[in-house]
């Protein structure tokens, strides 16, 4: 029992604050600046509100993954949206994605789902999916990014 009061005291010396490498460089660094070269869609009812949609999620995951580099880079990307088919058969919406990003030198990343939902509700739908797949194309493509830094750097 004396051992837990002990550990419980508090210490006269203060702990030093740690952090990890990673959190550090990317604080130190910032981010890049990532841009959209080219979005694209099929030709589909609505394509233009779903383009701005896209648009707006792709930003939202631009900032959200690592891309291995800092505040002085510029990277540039391409989004395509391949096939995007709605078919609604037994009372039950069916939404088949697949997409395609591209960094420069030919790296390019490719998301498929399928995806199953209530019929009345067939903008949402599409609007998750494109979500979910968007998120995977640019984690990826944001994987692919970082190890080519860490291979330059190396």
């Amino acid at each position: 029992m004396s051992d837990i009061a002990l550990a419980a005291e508090p210490s006269s010396e203060p702990t030093p604050a740690r952090a990890t490498p990673a959190a550090t460089a990317l604080s130190r660094s910032g981010r890049p600046t990532v841009k959209l070269d080219r979005l694209e869609l099929p030709p589909i009812p609505g394509a233009r509100h779903y383009k701005k949609y896209l648009k707006r999620v792709l930003q939202r995951e631009v900032r959200k993954a690592d891309w291995g580099a800092g505040r002085d880079s510029t990277i540039e990307y391409r989004f395509s949206v391949d096939k995007l088919v709605v078919v609604a058969a037994d009372k039950v919406l069916r939404v088949r994605c697949e997409a395609t990003g591209r960094l420069p030198k030919g790296k390019t990343a490719k998301s498929q789902l399928t995806f199953s939902g209530d019929p009345t509700k067939k903008g949402t739908l599409i609007k998750e999916v494109l979500a979910i797949v968007a998120r995977g194309v640019i984690t990826r493509l944001a994987d692919m990014e970082r190890a080519r830094r860490a291979e330059a750097a190396n």
